[in-house]
């Protein structure tokens, strides 16, 4: 099974030249291109004039974020809380003139996390990451994993790992070579549960409708999240630069998934739990045309209750009412602000893309009507930030190159 298979009913979104997407999720991501940034802050990135070159790629599995609390009084009480963890997040960058921040002869970084959590009770180091950096150059990729974690309020997260490499050598980066590899990270992540019903206390026994106890109001599946930036050669001998990544949607379910009276979301379509279902790739050549951007974004299916499959595609905004609880679901598409395609083929990139879901838990109080006492908002499949700047022309890293035989 392919991502090229076309009996899935993927959308597809092919060669953008200007612009792509719509509108960004809540939990999406904010970041712009570089080169807007550039213009905006009025400083620009790595000197073409010298052949540098930069590529900056970064991404979540999944981020959620819990609060519980009440603005007016309530018969019972309600604990206010605000929780928020990122799960299986990856970065990476490759630059030319060195990744700012590291040591000096440092030009590629790869680094992942299995979680980050702050808020829940007390702030949480994040001992559970690896960070591999180029030159020196390692031969083995490193690898991290952590088969389950309890967070207080927040639930649980289940089987996650990863693996990241980074390379710098002038078969990468210098004219006339194949190109390569600059970076590869993968997150892969097991089951996420998010608040579990006996959590709210005796909250839940004022709602309308009977929650699931012992059950999470929230499942994600298991999914994973790949990442790769290199270098590739052209006729003319330079190089040209890229930055990919691909993915695979879990399935979701609210309050036990729609056979349970909730809400089901899955792939639309045969899947093996296993392969990719979305992917988008840039390139920059340094040549007039040469920026280039393309991408595919997965079908999915939705069930509420008893009702009617619905079709969700990008641009897919709505919410349910499931008596006393509200869903909305939000599936974004890579935002038209954020793409960025040089005429020149200097510079492509672009930010956004991903799944939310917010679910909100409302009590009906007297004179007041509904009032909202908890809610979780859960991000799934984002790429705040890909970028590939190459010099006018392409690259050819002789620069780079002397650097790195320097040291």
């Amino acid at each position: 099974m392919t991502l090229e298979a076309t009996d899935r009913r993927r959308v597809r979104r092919g060669a953008v030249k200007v612009a792509a997407g719509v509108a960004g999720a809540a939990l999406a991501c904010s970041a712009a291109g570089l080169q807007a940034q550039a213009a905006e802050s009025g400083q620009a990135g790595p000197d073409q004039r010298s052949g540098e070159f930069r590529i900056v790629a970064d991404g979540y599995y999944a981020t959620a974020q819990v609060r519980t609390g009440a603005q007016v009084p309530l018969p019972v009480p309600v604990p206010e809380l605000d929780a928020h963890v990122t799960v299986g997040q990856i970065e990476s960058e490759a630059n030319s003139a060195g990744v700012e921040g590291e040591d000096e002869g440092v030009f590629s970084r790869a680094f992942g996390t299995i979680a980050s959590i702050g808020g829940a009770g007390a702030e949480f180091d994040v001992p559970y990451l690896v960070e591999q950096v180029a030159l020196p150059e390692e031969a083995d990729t490193a690898t991290y994993g952590l088969h389950g974690l309890e967070v207080p309020i927040l639930g649980n997260l289940d089987a996650i790992s990863g693996e990241v490499k980074a390379n710098w050598n002038d078969d990468l980066v210098t004219e006339g070579s194949e190109g390569g590899v600059l970076t590869s990270l993968y997150s892969g992540v097991g089951e996420v549960d998010l608040i579990d019903v006996a959590d709210l206390g005796a909250v839940a026994d004022l709602l309308p409708i009977e929650l699931p106890v012992g059950s999470p109001v929230v499942t994600v599946g298991a999914g994973q999240l790949l990442q790769e930036t290199g270098t590739f050669p052209k006729e003319d001998g330079s190089l040209g630069a890229y930055a990919e990544v691909s993915g695979r949607f879990a399935d979701l379910s609210v309050l036990g998934g729609a056979a349970n009276g909730g809400i089901s979301l899955g792939f639309a379509g045969a899947d093996d739990g296993e392969t990719p279902n979305a992917w988008g790739r840039l390139e920059a050549t340094g040549e007039p045309g040469g920026a280039g951007f393309d991408y595919e974004l997965p079908a999915l299916e939705l069930h509420v209750g008893d009702n009617d499959v619905i079709h969700v595609e990008p641009g897919f905004d709505e919410t349910f009412d499931l008596g006393g609880l509200s869903v909305n679901l939000n599936f974004a598409d890579y935002r038209d602000s954020d793409t960025v395609l040089a005429e020149d083929g200097t510079v492509a990139s672009a930010s956004g893309g991903g799944l939310s879901v917010r679910v909100a838990v409302n009590v009906p109080i007297p004179v007041l009507g509904d009032v909202e006492v908890a809610s979780a908002e859960v991000g799934l499949l984002s790429f705040p930030e890909l970028s590939v700047e190459v010099p006018q022309g392409g690259i050819t890293g002789a620069a780079a190159a002397e650097a790195a035989r320097s040291l």
